[in-house]
């Protein structure tokens, strides 16, 4: 389960570390209450909110113990007493990764701190700091607060952070593929967004688009994009489910 969690962690990861040249240069903007005003568009109940954060550190020169610290300073910024979490210390071929972990009921958080080698061999190697955040939706949580608080946090150990947050609910029952078109286009309609590219087939539908009213945006193909919408019925638990994030959906609907 560790591996797993490594691995799928490293791809999000670079993933988004791969996308730092499409970004504007718009500083870290939350968008919490224009997603979930989008997902009170579609009907969906909110369930789970996303945060993940990521952020260059000024050096790549660190020990493991100062590793250490800014996971341990971060965790405890985020209100995760040292006795609640392990710090695990993993070996790459040319890096290394500090990290902690802490899961309940309705809350997982993982920080991270990881070197790899400079983009060019005679360079430094660089640093970085990752933030993930999950919780259940079961008080109403404030997206907006979560996000501003990983923006301050990280704005101690680096420039500011590239944020994507994602929310996921559900409706009850199986919907048409034209009611999953007017509950996407609804969530569009309801944040002033457009629609750029859609993504349908009987299983899925995924619209990506731009609204204005979240300000960092990646550009794509001469375009701008920050939203993307995906929506999928699930035979399992007969339930309509509703994916909905900025500036992408990075992880398996």
């Amino acid at each position: 389960m560790v591996a797993f969690r490594y691995k799928l962690l490293s791809a999000i990861i670079f993933s988004m570390i791969l996308s730092l040249g499409m970004l504007t240069t718009a500083p870290a903007a939350v968008s919490g209450e224009p997603l979930r005003n989008a997902m009170e568009a579609t009907g969906a109940k909110l369930e789970k909110v996303s945060v993940n954060a990521w952020v260059k550190l000024p050096s790549g020169q660190l020990s493991d113990d100062q590793l250490e610290d800014i996971v341990q300073q971060v965790m405890s910024q985020l209100g995760v007493i040292s006795q609640e979490y392990q710090l695990i210390h993993q070996r790459e071929k040319e890096g290394k990764i500090v990290q902690a972990e802490v899961t309940s009921k309705n809350l997982h958080v993982l920080v991270m701190t990881r070197v790899v080698p400079g983009a060019m061999s005679h360079l430094e190697p660089d640093g970085y700091l990752v933030i993930n955040i999950e919780a259940n939706n079961k008080e109403n949580i404030s997206i907006s607060s979560m996000e501003e608080k990983i923006v301050r946090i990280t704005n101690n150990f680096g420039h500011s952070p590239h944020i994507n947050t994602c929310l996921i609910g559900w409706l009850d029952g199986k919907l048409g593929a034209g009611e999953w078109h007017k509950s996407l286009s609804d969530a569009f309609r309801v944040i002033d967004a457009i629609i750029i590219d859609k993504l349908e087939d009987q299983h899925y539908a995924s619209y990506t688009g731009f609204t204005p009213q979240i300000p960092e945006a990646l550009q794509v193909g001469g375009a701008k994009v920050n939203l993307n919408m995906a929506i999928r019925y699930s035979q399992y638990d007969h339930r309509t489910y509703v994916t909905i994030a900025s500036p992408m959906i990075n992880r398996e609907y």
